[in-house]
C-alpha cells in the first residue's frame, strides 16, 4: 500500500493512493488518482512474470478509467549474474495509451544495481528514453542495517536529459519482510518537499 500526500502541512490532501497484491508471478495492483476540481482517475494493473535462475520477465496490462478510457502494456526483465550485479531493462505504454487527453509516449528504461558489500549496501542507475530522444536519468544509494527489524535508508537524485537535478528523494524504512516507510522528494529549486509518500508491505508464506 502506498499513500502520495501533496504539499504536507497545512494545505497537505491526499493525492494518489495505490493497493497491490502478488503472489506465484501473478499480481494486482489498483492506483486512485485525486486530480484539482474533484476529477479521479482510476487505474487496474494486471501482471503475469517467471523467473529461473536469476532470469525473470514479466508481462503487465493496465487498464485506465475516470474521465477516460485506454489500455496500456509493460513489459519488463531482470537478470541477476551474480548477487552482486542485477540488470533490469522495462519498455512501458507500448500500446501508447491517451490518457486523459496525453499521449502516453512509449518509453524505454534500463537499469543496474550493484550490491559490493553484500545485501545491506546497493547502488542503482537508470535512464528514461523514447523514440527520439532522452527524458532522464536517476540514481540511488540504499543502506540497510542489520537486526530483527533493520533500517533501510534511501537517497535518489533525478536529473533531466542533460543532467541537470529535477528532484532529491530521501527514504527511510523499517523491517524487513514486513516493514513501512516514508519516502520526500524535494524538487528542483524549490525550498519545500512534495510530495511525501507513506507505504507498508506484508509478506505471508502459504503452507500448502
Amino acid at each position: 500500500m502506498d499513500l502520495a500526500v501533496g504539499d504536507p502541512g497545512t494545505d497537505a490532501r491526499l493525492r494518489q493512493l495505490t493497493l497491490g497484491f502478488n503472489s506465484r508471478g501473478l499480481s494486482f495492483g489498483y492506483q486512485r488518482d485525486m486530480f484539482d476540481g474533484g476529477a479521479r482517475g482510476h487505474t487496474y494493473r494486471l501482471g503475469l512474470g517467471a523467473g529461473r535462475a536469476g532470469l525473470a520477465a514479466g508481462l503487465a496490462a493496465a487498464i485506465y478509467r475516470g474521465n477516460t478510457k485506454g489500455t496500456g502494456w509493460d513489459l519488463g526483465v531482470v537478470y541477476e549474474p551474480d548477487a552482486k550485479l542485477t540488470l533490469g531493462a522495462v519498455v512501458g505504454n507500448v500500446r501508447q495509451p491517451v490518457v486523459r487527453g496525453v499521449l502516453q509516449v512509449a518509453t524505454f528504461v534500463p537499469s543496474l544495481t550493484l550490491k559490493p558489500f553484500g545485501p545491506r549496501v546497493a547502488f542503482s542507475a537508470q535512464g528514461r528514453f523514447v523514440a527520439d530522444s532522452v527524458i532522464g536519468y536517476a540514481v540511488a544509494a540504499r543502506l540497510q542495517s542489520g537486526g530483527r527489524a533493520p533500517l533501510a535508508f534511501l537517497m535518489r537524485l533525478d536529473t533531466d536529459h542533460a543532467f541537470r537535478r529535477t528532484a532529491l528523494v530521501l527514504g527511510l524504512s523499517v523491517g524487513r519482510r514486513d516493514l513501512f516507510g516514508t519516502a520526500a522528494s524535494i524538487p528542483s529549486g524549490a525550498s519545500h518537499v512534495d510530495p511525501v509518500d507513506l507505504y507498508g508491505v506484508i509478506a505471508r508464506t502459504v503452507e500448502r
